[in-house]
């Protein structure tokens, strides 16, 4: 059985080769190996059977989930972890293959996903070119899950990608302060990169949810009487996938529109409940989901 840096190496080769035409010898540079490494990895790719008409990233024994939640919730693709002990280790190295070949990458905020980049800051098995980028300001909680200028420049110091920082909170207190903030250089040409993601990592999360993020200022009682069941990047949504408003919800943010333009948007679901994953699922974005093997089950009853 594979180990999985090794299956994460073997895919990374693989998409690189097939997907992005690289030769290998570019492919050996990337992935910090010798060319005959690379030929050895897609012939072993060829014989496990993550290569066949189309590359798979699912680990051997959850392939079947895999399939069929793809084909029950049309995504991409994504990944069934197999060992709950080392679940954020596996989720990272699925992270690292999966986007190697994005030139531009994003990543929004949450304990799950802030737990992952920080498995990657101990992590020198790969190299991406590009750009890093947040999809969020920065929350007023000592967490670094929330701190998604920090999670970028950890990303990009691993794999040797350059970041690009917000430097400004998620919250501002009021509209006024929000159009300052919007107004802005920074900003402004970050939502030009926003544009034209290739691909983008969030954190599905519970709701209600700690830490709260503010979301009685915010909302209200729109949460509760529309019933909202999750969030991902602060926006929140019902089990059918609808979005909800707040009176007072000056969050800085990715727009809804440009998220629904990028690429590939993955959803790290290791910390939330049927029920939010549903939900998130329900909204038409997410491209490809990171669960566990229960999680999995859960989701195709």
């Amino acid at each position: 059985m594979l180990s999985v840096h090794e299956r994460a190496q073997l895919v990374a080769a693989a998409r690189l080769y097939y997907e992005s035409n690289l030769t290998q010898a570019q492919i050996a540079q990337r992935l910090n190996v010798s060319r005959p490494s690379v030929s050895k990895m897609l012939a072993r790719a060829r014989e496990l059977g993550i290569v066949h008409i189309e590359i798979r990233a699912g680990d051997e024994g959850k392939a079947d989930l895999l399939q069929r939640l793809q084909s029950k919730y049309a995504l991409a693709g994504g990944c069934v972890l197999t060992d709950e002990q080392d679940a954020l280790t596996q989720a990272m190295h699925y992270l690292m293959a999966e986007t190697t070949a994005d030139k531009s990458l994003a990543l929004g905020w949450g304990y799950a996903l802030g737990e992952v980049v920080l498995k990657a800051a101990d992590c020198s098995s790969y190299t991406q070119d590009g750009m890093v980028y947040p999809l969020i300001g920065t929350a007023n909680f000592p967490n670094k899950g929330y701190h998604p200028d920090e999670l970028v420049k950890i990303w990009a110091s691993a794999c040797g990608r350059s970041c690009y920082m917000l430097g400004c909170s998620a919250f501002p207190d009021s509209e006024e302060e929000r159009a300052e903030l919007e107004s802005r250089s920074v900003y402004q040409q970050l939502l030009q990169q926003w544009q034209s993601l290739d691909a983008a990592v969030v954190s599905v999360c519970d709701y209600p949810a700690v830490p709260d993020e503010a979301t009685a200022t915010r909302f209200g009682n729109a949460l509760e009487q529309q019933k909202a069941v999750g969030s991902f990047l602060s926006y929140y949504y019902n089990q059918r996938g609808e979005f909800i408003s707040g009176n007072n919800d000056y969050c800085l943010h990715i727009p809804l529109a440009q998220l629904r333009r990028c690429k590939k948007l993955i959803g790290i679901g290791l910390n939330a409940g049927n029920k939010a994953l549903v939900g998130a699922l329900a909204t038409g974005l997410f491209t490809h989901l990171i669960v566990s093997e229960e999680q999995a089950k859960a989701l195709l009853k």
